[in-house]
């Protein structure tokens, strides 16, 4: 692809199908296939998405990694149901030469880091590797819809992580607990930082935000708090912030700004990537 046609994944980039191929890199009859194969696995096991982005990079040098920018755009994109979390984004970046696959928080355990690098290593980097790059996606859809199906069966067979018998819940209270932690310790402290028209950029400093919708991480209950979550952009420098606020326990919630529009999130504690 020419420099100048160069296509740059960002945060404000609106979903266009489960299928973006934005580098045009698939051919037409292997896109049919993977087509075909999303909506049977959609149609298999319930609430249900797998979303395919397909650029050359990432827009600016802000993010730490192609894993935390893939958290925050499946986040985004509420990839999935709030009820079952159980979405897939399968993001390509031609130019790194780098795969990423996020999952839904449900996922976490059945689709690890180890199982994922495991799979895109066997069925995919191969592909990559000799320019066939279509192929490698299918096997990809494949093999994640042959998971989903799994875990909606109850075929679990042996979880995994072999950890005790407590490794569903692990990854995801580890994962609330460091965010605690992070709240405790004020990095995300809104008395001190307010996201707002108050707060200045501390790449920049300058205050000219462009504010996402907020994104539900962990649903109240009537016993605990929930968690939700708001990146803003700044529209000088592009430098991307978060702010993430306490939602009411079920029994004290007047229901108001809670979240999302009710899809899937992620923590960013499963899946994994690979390269070539």
């Amino acid at each position: 692809t020419p420099p100048s046609s160069k296509v740059l994944a960002t945060l404000n980039m609106p979903q266009q199908g489960p299928l973006m191929d934005l580098i045009h890199i698939i051919d037409d009859e292997t896109s049919t296939k993977i087509l075909s194969e999303i909506s049977t696995v959609e149609s298999d096991v319930p609430g249900c998405e797998i979303q395919i982005l397909l650029v050359n990079n990432i827009e600016g040098k802000l993010w730490s990694s192609p894993k935390q920018f893939a958290t925050a755009l499946f986040n985004m994109w509420e990839l999935g149901s709030k009820e079952t979390n159980n979405g897939v984004l399968i993001l390509f970046l031609l130019d790194r030469q780098r795969i990423e696959v996020e999952v839904g928080v449900r996922l976490n355990v059945y689709m690890d880091q180890s199982w994922t690098e495991n799979m895109l290593n066997s069925v995919a980097v191969p592909n990559f590797k000799n320019g066939d790059y279509g192929s490698g996606i299918l096997n990809i859809v494949d093999n994640v819809a042959d998971r989903l199906r799994e875990i909606e069966d109850g075929m679990k067979a042996t979880t995994p992580r072999q950890d005790d018998d407590d490794s569903d819940s692990v990854p995801f209270y580890c994962s609330l607990v460091l965010m605690l932690c992070l709240l405790g310790c004020g990095i995300y402290n809104d008395s001190k930082y307010p996201m707002g028209r108050d707060r200045f950029c501390t790449n920049c400093g300058q205050c000219n935000w462009t504010h996402q919708r907020w994104v539900e991480i962990t649903q109240p209950t009537h016993h605990t708090k929930g968690l939700k979550r708001r990146y803003c952009v700044c529209n000088s420098c592009r430098t991307v912030d978060t702010r993430d606020v306490d939602i009411p326990r079920d029994d004290d919630s007047d229901n108001s700004d809670t979240g999302g529009g009710g899809g899937g999130s992620s923590d960013g504690g499963g899946g994994g990537g690979a390269s070539w």
